[in-house]
């Protein structure tokens, strides 16, 4: 498994058991992830038919996805519907804005970059193929 994928899988479990559907959105961090820290960890992009290994908090396989599709988006291009499919909250985009401009700006404190609503994200889609 490569390096980028195993930083990642252990904390979209979380997010796969509150989703019952075969397709599903996922947005990339720590819990999501900008292209910011993707560069600032060395990390590649995810692609089109990466396969990953979901595990539970304990490291405990859960599913294989497959990567169907990645964009990149700029924070202040995310539509409602994109909230909405990301289901946090109340599914709202103001929801979904106040809760990941936190995190953002948590995320990059300390270093010269701050959050900016230019600023991209990296956004999963894939569908559980394993489960």
């Amino acid at each position: 498994m490569k390096k980028y994928q195993s930083h990642f899988i252990s904390v979209i479990m979380k997010k796969m058991q509150m989703i019952a559907q075969n397709l599903w959105l996922k947005i990339l961090n720590k819990q999501l992830h900008h292209l910011w820290s993707f560069e600032i960890n060395n990390e590649k992009l995810p692609r089109k038919g990466d396969l990953n290994i979901i595990t539970n908090w304990n490291k405990v396989p859960q599913a294989i996805i497959l990567t169907t599709k990645i964009e990149l988006i700029k924070f202040s291009e995310i539509t409602a519907k994109f909230a909405q499919k990301e289901g946090e909250g109340d599914k709202s985009l103001a929801y979904w804005r106040k809760v990941h401009k936190a995190y953002y700006k948590r995320e990059m404190q300390g270093y010269k970059e701050g959050f900016s609503e230019d600023m991209i994200i990296v956004c999963q889609y894939f569908k559980t193929i394993y489960s």
